[in-house]
């Protein structure tokens, strides 16, 4: 019998973790899933503990990554080529299902022919489930895409349980991005108009770590990420006008994001390349002169080592600019947890505008 859901998850030196990790998918209520693990290159013993936990339950199935190039979404990307299920997950190798998860999920989209993926709340921890008592951005109303182009992620990678049919429309993970791999693809499908709705009830838990194989801030700063993030919000950008329009909102939220990369740019003293990235906000219709100007004297400050920084907190607020925007948010990034009183049972669905309505009998 062929698996409904394919759970796909990229790895690299995560044995412990990933036994973890495979268990909680071991222990679904559900059970006609498989469970496609990409490993990215480990050398920890993960191949040996992934293929003997293959042997014992066929669902796990172990694929190495062959190839030159590597990374979370290149080997997510092999994991859709070689799922077989109706419907798809990403689960990082590092988190953990609720045992009811995926009979929740998979029981809502077989009821609603008409979405396109749907996503359930995220709770975070360090050591064990519940020890920190957050949840993932508990506000579900307003507009979606500008949260992510604020960067105020509203879901994370494991949230979605995606049809497969919608990311074969969608397409994969862009495997030529240094960062925002994630974010990406989010913008893209909601620029594209996708169905779906969002769902208050956590059903998976996101580890926090703090691991030396995670991108460091120094390796954001770097030109190489700094050049790939101005590539990437002038793909926004296209998106964006492509799709749905551009509105005022979203033209602050790309504007905050280039003033961000600009920063960044002049903290390093290159006053230049920060008053050109600054400049394409003009160039591209997104900003006022007003705005450019005053921007532009910051900037100035900022690179000729000017003390300015509570100034231009304060101009950003006037300019209703993002005061904390972050450069390469991981799946973990993009807003800050905090606790919620709401318990599993009080799941209710909340539909984002366009959608339909659902059927959860």
């Amino acid at each position: 019998m062929l698996p409904r859901v394919t759970i796909v998850t990229p790895t690299k030196n995560r044995r412990a973790l990933l036994s973890e990790t495979i268990g909680s998918v071991r222990a679904q209520t559900f059970h006609r899933w498989e469970h496609v693990i990409v490993d990215d290159g480990s050398d920890d013993g993960t191949d040996e503990m992934a293929e003997e936990l293959a042997r014992i339950d066929p669902r796990i199935r172990f694929l190495r990554r062959e190839g030159e190039r590597g990374g979370a979404n290149v080997c997510r990307n092999i994991g859709i080529r070689a799922g077989r299920g109706d419907y798809v997950l990403f689960l990082d190798s590092d988190d953990l299902l609720e045992p009811g998860c995926l009979e929740r999920r998979v029981a809502i989209l077989d009821r609603n022919p008409d979405l396109d993926f749907i996503t359930f709340q995220t709770a975070f921890f360090i050591r064990e489930i519940g020890d920190q008592g957050y949840d993932r951005c508990p506000d579900l109303f307003g507009d979606d895409l500008t949260r992510f182009l604020s960067f105020e992620t509203p879901w994370i990678i494991s949230a979605p349980l995606w049809r497969r049919t919608t990311l074969e429309r969608v397409g994969p993970f862009d495997e030529t991005l240094l960062s925002w791999q994630d974010l990406e693809l989010h913008v893209r499908a909601l620029t594209m108009g996708v169905h779906y709705l969002r769902f208050p009830e956590i059903d998976h838990h996101v580890r926090w770590l703090n691991e030396v194989g995670r991108i460091s801030a120094d390796q954001r700063k770097s030109p190489a990420h700094l050049n790939g993030a101005l590539a990437i919000l002038e793909k926004f950008e296209h998106m964006v006008r492509d799709g749905p329009g551009m509105n005022w909102v979203r033209q602050r939220a790309l504007c905050s994001l280039y003033f961000f990369v600009a920063e960044r740019w002049a903290e390093a003293g290159n006053a230049g390349e920060a008053l050109d990235v600054w400049r394409r906000i003009r160039v591209r219709s997104l900003g006022t002169r007003s705005l450019y100007g005053s921007g532009a004297v910051l900037l100035v400050a900022q690179a000729r080592n000017i003390p300015c920084s509570r100034l231009t907190n304060k101009w950003k607020g006037w300019m209703r600019l993002r005061t904390n925007a972050e450069l390469v948010p991981s799946g973990r990034a993009g807003a800050t947890p905090r606790p919620t009183g709401r318990s599993p049972g009080d799941a209710r669905p909340v539909r984002p505008a366009g959608s339909a309505a659902v059927r959860s009998d």
